[in-house]
């Protein structure tokens, strides 16, 4: 499934786009659009796929994605079920970010603000106490109306930009250096990997999700990435691998299995090559 492009237009008198959402399930499959945007859930459980990642989200997260970054929050199957037992409630700010004029912007004191929204280009999703803080000013946000909500915007991106805990949602390697048609097929790839990691992949499938031939396939990858599909799907593996140690402490054998390894010994060279850190040594490092 490629990713669509979704367009939000603001009302005239408003130059940030505010949601207040509460539906059955979220409704919007893999899509990206030109704006930033800052999702709180309010309430709701599924799993987040943003860039190359792939997270499991609850209420209370709280993230921020990058322009043109390609995401999809998928509720649990209990709320697509859509028996009225559940709903889904999401907090939702949108904004371009040529809204700070490029003066304003190279300001001494936004600085933090405009690193923060070069390091949105892989989403944040914050973690600890931030996520909490940062949940209580958006919900302040959307009391308030006219330029109050700016200026409390602006707050909320230095409470961001400050914020030592966090996470990215997408890995370093990811790139969207390519132009409109090539990010279409080549998120075909990238959905098929988020689908399918943890599964015996297939260099044959892989290709056929963009027609073409293995051969043609294999350079087109290397050509758009730097890399061969099977050393980027090794290193999406590892970064599951990474997240499910230190969130959620898994066992290393475990981790193995999970991030689509059947051999430990491979698994554990692998991560050592990518990482330079044992699977071990990784968790008890990052694991808290």
């Amino acid at each position: 499934m490629k990713p669509f492009y979704q367009k939000l237009v603001p009302l005239p008198e408003h130059s940030v786009i505010f949601l207040d959402e509460e539906i059955p399930h979220f409704t919007v499959p893999w899509h990206f659009h030109p704006e930033i945007e800052i999702l709180l859930v309010v309430k709701s459980c599924g799993t987040v796929y943003v860039g190359d990642g792939i997270n499991r989200f609850s209420e209370g997260e709280i993230s921020i994605i990058g322009e043109g970054l390609p995401h999809w929050w998928k509720s649990d199957p209990v709320y697509l079920e859509n028996k009225g037992q559940f709903n889904t409630k999401a907090l939702v700010i949108q904004f371009n970010k040529e809204i700070f004029h490029s003066n304003f912007i190279g300001l001494p004191e936004m600085a933090p603000i405009k690193s923060l929204l070069e390091k949105s280009q892989r989403g944040i999703r914050f973690l600890g106490l931030s996520r909490e803080s940062l949940g209580k000013q958006v919900k302040k946000i959307f009391s308030m109306e006219g330029i109050t909500r700016i200026t409390e915007l602006i707050l909320l991106l230095n409470q961001m930009a400050v914020s030592s805990e966090y996470s990215y949602h997408s890995s370093i390697g990811y790139s969207q250096g390519i132009n409109t048609y090539d990010f279409y097929r080549f998120s075909k790839v990238q959905e098929y990997i988020i689908r399918n990691f943890n599964l015996p992949v297939k260099l044959e499938e892989a290709a056929q999700t963009v027609n073409m031939s293995p051969t043609a396939f294999c350079r087109y990858f290397k050509t758009h990435t730097g890399k061969t599909f099977f050393q980027f799907l090794t290193e999406f593996k590892i970064g599951q691998a990474c997240k499910f140690l230190a969130e959620e402490k898994m066992s290393v054998s475990r981790a193995c299995i999970e991030s689509g390894f059947n051999n430990v010994s491979h698994f554990n060279e692998q991560f050592k090559k990518i990482v330079h850190l044992t699977p071990t040594e990784y968790k008890a490092a990052y694991s808290g």
